[in-house]
């Protein structure tokens, strides 16, 4: 079923004569080299995505992106048959090229330009950091890696904070031709477990100690709680420990040695760069796991520094010189835009704490005092702002600002429409995307040079054959002129598809992941998204496996989402399907949290639903509605809904340790007999009456 507001798209955002410098740029490249006569993003998406064309889009942007390597690459992937090309296994991009990420990145860097800088939680005074600096630092790193015995293919873990050392950890291991792999430090022990447990590495970064919310937090006892099970289990070489504030104690645990005893292993090496294949391994990301061990996703050097160049470049229309701040934590793949966007040769904003300390303004502060000119967050940051009744326009300078960008969850018309008339300023280009940890890119994302509408992403990316399927037969069928919801599927190969899974040798887990529902030659994405038929953009309306689907009537939960967050009593919500065994079919439940100071009683269920019937239709109604405690999330902020599906229906999974707040999920066990929790609520109601 097609969404409303697919009918009545409203404006946002226009694009200025100086937007999108970089994609007019690109389009009369392409022009010139190949003779045509390409002349608005539409026609350029499709050649970059035509079966006949879209090497050549690849092999252009490579050269276009001014990626540095040894021999220039003769075609993009091999093209065996006729179309589709097979994405599984998947094909080898430019083969015969050999580069390095370190090298790219440090590339075009002027030695005493400030290339950091590194602010304190709550925005305190910055401190800033050298190329020349980065480059010492990196340097030591490396020659104390090699002094170690870190070879190409071993893999460097980090459990660290978004801080400088994160980033010449990860540039060290990277020249070396190892692997790099980050979790968040707010990951508890088995959290931690379930990732390295799997990778084994060598060697393992972290603090001592973080300041998050005002309060200091000690994190030894957790560290040493998972090296000792590490040590047992893997070959680990070496835990090292970045000391913060205190000074650490003589003896720290097993295998555990100081930052400054590893520094110490440096022996002078010069800084040099593995020449590897474009495809060689160098990243190790994680699938979420709420409901068993995350699984381990291997990208590509190459695959990864081009498509987050390309995003960047491209979608978000980052220039040369450019301040960048994306608030991110290192366990989530936007890590990856932190170190990218140290290619552009501008300033990087490295901001480690929370987003809402010592207020809500303390991001868009730093980006007044800083000259922030492309600012990523998540939309989840963006309804906080906007729920709180706060506007960043008003209170402080924003004029830097070019870009914003918002990722991880649905940005909903109400927030995106609050964003341009009450939050930003009206000539910041918004730009949502939809894409994932499992391809380090976006399917469908901004472009400068098109015009925004209320609730939509703009475009598909360049170089991705973006597609909607029909969700019932399987069969492939494009539902992608229609205005109905559809799987998200990409149907050409792309370089940051995935190398493998680590320890999936066989590639089964891999092939499943992907490519099981439609076959080897289309990339299914697990998204449940339309197409606006009147402006070209695309609504998300959340994950396929959470689609809810009473009586046959298919609609996604953001949809919901968009309804119930304009309620300022409700601070939080979740909407799931029930069908346990004995259900002949699913029903839709609705869980809210009410807003601090707000009661919850029969006549909010009452508004919920009728505005949920005079928003959407009578058949998104929610059969059921509840107030919980909280909302469960995991470490990067992303609302678990399938976790509670699965629970509200009786398959009582173990939560995984990715969960954030795993305590609230018992809370949710009482709904498997959903028809005693409902007759208690209304007796608890009728009671109040009397």
């Amino acid at each position: 079923m097609a969404s409303d507001i697919a009918a009545q798209p409203r404006l946002l955002w226009k694009p200025l004569p100086t937007s999108g410098m970089n994609l007019k740029s690109l389009i009369q490249t392409v022009n010139k080299k190949h003779g045509i006569s390409i002349n608005d993003y539409k026609s350029l998406w499709e050649w970059s995505t035509n079966s006949a064309t879209a090497p050549l889009f690849w092999m252009d942007l490579f050269d276009f992106l001014d990626i540095k390597s040894q021999g220039q690459p003769t075609y993009a992937f091999k093209t065996m048959g006729p179309p589709p090309v097979p994405m599984y296994p998947p094909p080898s991009f430019f083969p015969g090229v050999r580069m390095n990420f370190t090298e790219n990145i440090l590339a075009h860097h002027q030695p005493y330009e400030v290339v950091l800088h590194v602010v304190p939680e709550g925005g305190g005074t910055s401190r800033d950091v050298t190329w020349r600096e980065l480059h010492i630092e990196v340097s030591r790193l490396a020659s104390a890696m090699v002094a170690s015995g870190v070879k190409t293919g071993d893999r460097v873990a980090a459990v660290i904070s978004n801080c400088q050392e994160a980033i010449t950890c990860c540039l060290a291991a990277l020249s070396l031709g190892a692997i790099w792999s980050s979790s968040s430090p707010d990951m508890g022990v088995e959290g931690v477990l379930s990732r390295l447990n799997q990778i084994r590495p060598k060697l393992v970064f972290c603090e001592s100690e973080v300041v998050y919310n005002g309060k200091r937090r000690n994190l030894l006892p957790r560290h040493c709680a998972w090296a000792e099970v590490l040590n047992e289990n893997t070959n680990l070489g070496q835990v090292i420990v970045i000391p913060r504030q205190d000074r650490l104690p003589s003896a720290i645990g097993p295998k555990m040695i100081s930052w400054d005893q590893f520094l110490s292993r440096d022996t002078g090496r010069t800084l040099s760069f593995a020449q590897l294949p474009f495809n060689h391994p160098a990243f190790i990301v994680y699938s979420s796991g709420t409901s068993g061990l995350p699984k381990c996703i291997v990208h590509s050097a190459g695959g990864l520094y081009m498509q987050v160049r390309k995003d960047s470049f491209l979608g978000y229309d980052v220039h040369p010189g450019d301040t960048i701040l994306q608030y991110t934590t290192t366990g989530w793949v936007m890590w990856a835009m932190v170190l990218v966007s140290l290619s552009f040769g501008g300033r990087v904003v490295v901001y480690d704490g929370s987003p809402m300390f010592p207020d809500n303004l303390v991001l868009p502060k730093i980006v007044e005092s800083l000259g922030v000119n492309v600012f990523g967050t998540s939309a989840k940051f963006l309804s906080l702002l906007m729920a709180s009744g706060i506007q960043p326009k008003d209170q402080v300078d924003l004029s830097s600002l070019r870009t914003v960008t918002s990722t991880g969850s649905t940005l909903t018309a109400q927030v995106a429409g609050w964003f341009y008339e009450e939050g930003f300023l009206p000539d910041i280009h918004l730009v949502s995307t939809c894409g994932g940890t499992d391809l380090a890119c976006s399917l469908i994302s901004g472009a400068a040079i098109m015009p925004l509408y209320a609730g939509e992403i703009q475009v598909p990316s360049l170089g991705m054959a973006v597609d909607l399927f029909e969700v019932d037969n399987g069969a492939g069928d494009s539902i992608m002129n229609t205005g109905i919801p559809g799987e998200l599927v990409c149907k050409q190969p792309f370089p940051s598809q995935p190398v493998g899974f680590w320890g999936d040798e066989a590639g089964e887990k891999y092939k499943n992941s992907y490519f099981a529902l439609y076959g080897d030659s289309i990339w299914n994405q697990g998204d449940f998204v339309s197409r606006n038929q009147i402006t070209g953009g695309y609504l998300t309306h959340g994950r396929s496996d959470g689609v809810l689907n009473p009586a046959g009537v298919r609609f996604g939960s953001a949809e919901i989402y968009n309804v119930v967050e304009q309620d300022s009593q409700i601070g939080d919500s979740v909407c799931v399907g029930q069908r346990r065994p004995t259900d002949a079919d699913e029903s839709v439940v609705l869980f809210l949290k009410m807003a601090p100071g707000c009661k919850y009683n029969h006549a909010v269920v009452r508004r919920v639903r009728d505005a949920i019937r005079s928003s959407l239709s009578p058949r998104h109604e929610p059969r059921f509605v509840f107030e919980v405690p909280d909302i469960p999330y995991t470490n990067n902020g992303k609302k678990i809904e399938i976790l509670i599906k699965k629970i509200i229906s009786g398959k009582m999974e173990k939560a995984s340790p990715t969960v954030a707040n795993p305590e609230c999920l018992e809370f949710y066990k009482q709904f498997v007999n959903i028809e005693a929790a409902d007759a208690k609520q209304e007796q608890s109601w009728n009671k109040a009456l009397l």
